[in-house]
């Protein structure tokens, strides 16, 4: 009996202790978490999305308990689908234009892997420190576009269709801004000139500022009377100035009606000045003039030249808005030119003469200005006049204060020529260009900044390959 109990005794105690040693030299193994992003995004630029509207992020997860994001700024939601595995990024108009989205996703123990997204809304366009590339298009094959580049040097090819989904019409021409909004008006909408169809938003099309958001359009069917738009000014929505080949007309966009402003026939294809409430524009030739134009008529009010000036006036190359409150007026005769500060009311006019006559091209920029400092081209090659207006001094003055900065097509061989003028940046003061290699071989382009005041050989920035004939620069303005 004692035997029996001696050995059931010895068999528990052999049974405790090898349950006791597997215990001990098995550990649980707890898999690795796996988490990776399946959205395709590029990790040296930020996700773009456009105000209201959500954008899905995807994800594949393995061995995940659960996946949490970071607390984002006002504006910004992210909401997660754990089932579907995916999180739904969110930004209103009004969100901060950019922030940092963490995504967790811990483990089955305590184990963490984590992504971050940087995040930017689209809601940024107005920012006075961007910069604007309005793209004619290549007139046979394609609409026009609109190049953007942020103020920290991001450019974002096509920023129109990005947002809207649909494309500006065919030869983009001009653009204007008022209030909210951008008006931009393109030479042939949904047809182009040998009538072909096009499927775009139309020929004049109206945005919000901020976001770039289609607000109004209107076909060319709706502007039938236009005759191959190229310019636009708006004092308000019921004072929005068209030229076209016959002239320049009114368009309110509240009624769609267009009136055309009387005394404007043959107005040149060139920029507006919009400057005081009204409308400028002008009459080339030996009886050239000012052309005036106000809300109160529909009518153009003619402001002359001085009769006598000491280089003749045969043609007027551009006028641009002076910071003084006088016109820049670049005129050109009897083998001359001369860049010409001209006041408005006094009639008073000084000229100063350059060494060359500018094109201005199809946009009709034939120079730009900032301060006293007027900077313009011929081919390739850019020149800036210090303009003094000292009225004792004559015009041949100006040959003395003008430089020769650089001819860009040594700096570039893709720089062949220059297409549609130069623009000066309000608040940069850098003074942009567009260049192209050669009319067939356009997609080789650079847009160009330069500050002039510290180098003009190397530019602030280059930027490659981003136009498709580009009609101008335009900048929005500081509110």
């Amino acid at each position: 009996m004692k035997t029996n109990i001696l050995w059931g005794i010895l068999l528990l105690t052999v049974s405790l202790f090898a349950g006791s040693c597997s215990k001990d030299s098995k550990e649980t193994i707890v898999p690795a978490p796996e988490f990776e992003l399946v959205t395709e995004m590029d990790g040296t630029n930020p996700l773009f999305v456009s105000p209201d509207q959500v954008f899905k992020i995807e994800y594949n997860a393995k061995n995940i308990k659960s996946v949490t994001t970071s607390t984002l700024p006002e504006g910004w939601t992210a909401e997660i689908d754990e089932s579907g595995k995916y999180i739904n990024v969110k930004a209103t108009a009004n969100a901060a234009s950019k922030a940092k989205l963490t995504i967790t996703a811990t483990g089955e123990d305590t184990q963490k892997v984590s992504k971050e997204v940087t995040l930017c809304c689209l809601n940024f366009f107005d920012d006075v420190n961007g910069t604007f590339v309005l793209n004619e298009g290549n007139m046979t094959t394609e609409n026009g576009s609109l190049t953007y580049i942020t103020a920290d040097g991001y450019v974002f090819d096509d920023a129109y269709k990005t947002v809207n989904g649909s494309e500006l019409g065919n030869v983009a021409q001009d653009m204007a801004f008022y209030g909210d909004k951008i008006y931009i008006i393109t030479q042939n909408g949904d047809e182009n000139a040998v009538g072909k169809k096009f499927e775009n938003d139309g020929m004049l099309i109206v945005v919000n500022a901020k976001t770039l958001k289609k607000e109004m359009a209107f076909s060319k069917q709706e502007l039938s009377e236009l005759d191959w738009p190229t310019h636009i000014a708006v004092l308000d929505e019921e004072h929005v100035y068209l030229r076209d080949n016959k002239g320049i007309h009114r368009l309110d966009t509240k009624t769609k009606k267009l009136t055309t402003v009387e005394g404007t026939s043959g107005a040149p294809k060139s920029q507006f000045v919009t400057m005081n409430g009204k409308v400028y524009t002008y009459k080339t030739g030996a009886l050239g003039c000012i052309l005036e134009i106000s809300s109160d008529k529909d009518s153009a009010t003619k402001i002359n030249f001085p009769y006598r000036t000491e280089i003749s006036i045969t043609q007027v190359l551009g006028i641009q808005a002076a910071e003084d409150g006088n016109i820049w007026v670049m005129v050109f005769g009897f083998g001359k030119t001369a860049v010409s500060k001209f006041n408005l009311e006094s009639k008073k006019m000084i000229q100063r003469q350059i060494s060359v006559k500018p094109s201005a091209g199809s946009s009709g920029v034939a120079f730009a200005a900032n301060g006293t400092d007027v900077y313009y081209a011929d081919g390739t090659t850019i020149y800036r006049l210090k303009f003094n207006d000292d009225e004792s001094l004559k015009a041949s003055s100006g040959l003395e204060a003008e430089t020769n900065l650089v001819d860009i097509s040594t700096l570039d061989d893709n720089a062949g020529l220059l297409y549609n003028g130069l623009g000066i940046h309000p608040v940069t003061k850098y003074v942009y260009i567009n260049s192209i290699k050669s009319y067939p071989l356009f997609t080789q382009n650079q847009i160009w900044a330069f500050n002039f005041d510290n180098s003009a050989e190397t530019p602030v920035a280059k930027y490659e390959n981003y136009t498709n004939f580009p009609a101008g620069f335009f900048f929005a303005p500081n509110k």
